[in-house]
């Protein structure tokens, strides 16, 4: 006797649908991953994988729970290229070189903090950051709701280099400062030249209290996605940085770019600084989750800078947790 056709409202048939279209959105998830030398918005999904890495365990299980057989595998397949890709950085975090503390050696207590211009608890953004006890503090977006804050600061610390919305607060004597500016003469080959992009960022140079000199700059990149303005900016940054010497040079700020991301990695070889700031997620701070997820606060610093420690500070009135380092000069 033949068998009857399943019904449209078959069970079965409705499990077939729920698992389908999660493993056909993963799917597409995963080649936009491999695809992320391609084009920027490719590039834009792998700032986000921490989620697509959760959500592809998620469904893992939930398949080997309902023992769909047929979905199994293939779930198996996309989960495993989806986290792929990121597994790289735990692993340069794991395998990092940390200095051990050293009496005799100079050391330098850094920090970054993006103040957010729409900071909702400035005096504990003041606070917080005047605990961090850094030698050198570097702000960005340092204006509107921030600005008392700001104010606060530039009081505490006696030396301060400012362009736009950056600051760079220093306990050790500025030198000299100013702003990243874009080569002059400027190339046009478009009404908006790349070659004119350039981040809001500031510069000083420091006096160290061994006598020596080094350079330090607040950088905040612009969204990576749409539009080629990162490209640019990056572009502009390392052209203007990479004029000065680099090995005591040292780069924070909001650079928007977080790992596994090529713009992340193209920023540190355009630099030509190590990053310090390895699987340690500094955004969004006190909203929407408990914790941050994604790294797109860096600390760069040059081959004679060596790394103590560095983590992520407590939360503040920002959507962004304040990175700290220690380093020791070799």
């Amino acid at each position: 006797m033949a068998a009857h056709p399943s019904h449209p409202d078959d069970p079965a048939l409705r499990l077939s649908s729920l698992v389908f279209l999660p493993l056909a959105g993963l799917a597409g998830v995963a080649a936009a991953l491999w695809l992320a030398p391609v084009w920027r918005g490719f590039d834009a999904f792998r700032q986000l994988w921490p989620l697509w890495a959760v959500l592809a365990l998620i469904a893992l299980a939930a398949i080997v729970l309902i023992r769909h057989r047929t979905a199994r595998g293939p779930m198996a397949i996309i989960a495993l290229l989806i986290w792929l890709p990121g597994l790289g950085e735990p692993v340069r975090r794991l395998t990092a070189e940390r200095a051990a503390p050293s009496d005799t050696a100079l050391t330098l207590r850094v920090a970054t903090q993006n103040m957010w211009v729409r900071n909702t608890a400035p005096d504990a953004t003041a606070g917080t950051l005047l605990a961090l006890d850094a030698d050198i503090l570097t702000l960005q977006e340092a204006g509107a709701n921030a600005q008392p804050a700001r104010d606060r600061l530039e009081q505490a610390y006696p030396f301060v280099a400012r362009c736009r919305s950056t600051r760079i607060l220093s306990r050790l004597k500025i030198l000299e400062s100013g702003c990243v500016l874009p080569p002059d003469p400027a190339v046009f080959r478009s009404a908006i030249p790349c070659d004119r992009e350039v981040p809001p960022a500031s510069w000083a140079r420091i006096r160290l209290p061994d006598g020596s000199d080094t350079l330090v700059a607040s950088v905040h990149l612009t969204w990576p996605f749409p539009g080629a303005t990162q490209d640019c900016q990056r572009g502009g940054l390392a052209r203007f940085l990479g004029a000065l010497p680099a090995e005591r040079m040292i780069v924070m700020g909001d650079f928007n770019a977080a790992a596994p991301s090529y713009a992340l990695s193209r920023l540190e070889r355009d630099l030509g600084l190590d990053r310090r700031t390895l699987a340690l997620p500094s955004f969004p701070s006190g909203r929407l989750v408990p914790e941050p997820v994604l790294g797109i606060d860096h600390i760069f610093a040059g081959e004679a800078w060596q790394t103590v420690s560095v983590e992520t500070g407590p939360q503040t009135g920002s959507d962004h947790r304040p990175v700290v380092a220690t380093l020791q000069l070799r």
